[in-house]
């Protein structure tokens, strides 16, 4: 079904151009074409990336990373692609800690998480974090959110593959998914605590 929608609006509004002549109306179906294309494309993408992580056949890349320089990179690249009215925060230990991961995976599940919340927050902060737990053995990654918050009965299902709590917001539905996969394969695993109007936070912990 998420695969035929997009699919659907192309061969519709294809068919749409070759039976008009106004230039006008050919440019909004040849936009409708294109922004169609390009969800297809990142859905096929997501797919894959989520059915070979699954199956062990992509191979992570572990380096020594240190987490403040890690933050300092994702909150320089998303500052300023905040909405109006949204101010993204970070806050990280003066002592940074060095873990052993793929740095790029953690990146992409941290703007996953990030690009979600800029979808349901209108107004107030997303703020970036991570802090050492209280014994020492964990590194508790969080981003949350003044937006929107989840329904309660409907927090366990925001994992779930395709499922997504807004139809009207962009994205594949697989997100999440895919950084659920990836915290697994970390030895980590990630916590939601969301409250409807006030916000959400996501929480990766993963091993120190």
């Amino acid at each position: 079904h998420e695969i035929r929608t997009p699919l659907n609006a192309i061969v519709g509004f294809s068919r749409l151009i070759t039976e008009t002549d106004n230039d006008s109306e050919q440019q909004e179906y040849l936009t409708i074409i294109d922004n169609n294309s390009s969800l297809l494309l990142q859905l096929i993408n997501d797919i894959l990336d989520l059915s070979r992580i699954e199956s062990g056949h992509i191979s992570f890349a572990y380096e020594m990373c240190n987490m403040n320089e890690l933050m300092d990179d994702v909150y320089n690249t998303h500052r300023l692609l905040m909405p109006q009215g949204v101010e993204l925060r970070k806050k990280v230990p003066e002592t940074p800690a060095i873990i052993n991961t793929d740095r790029i995976r953690l990146t992409q599940v941290l703007t996953n998480f990030i690009n979600n919340a800029t979808k349901f927050t209108t107004q107030g902060y997303i703020e970036i974090k991570y802090e050492y737990s209280s014994d020492n053995r964990f590194i508790l990654l969080s981003v949350r959110d003044t937006g929107k918050g989840i329904p309660t009965d409907k927090i366990q299902q925001v994992f779930e593959r395709f499922q997504k709590l807004d139809e009207f917001a962009k994205g594949t539905g697989l997100g999440l998914a895919i950084s659920q996969s990836i915290i697994k394969t970390f030895k980590g695993t990630i916590q939601l605590e969301s409250e409807e109007g006030k916000g959400s936070k996501f929480t990766v912990s993963l091993p120190y």
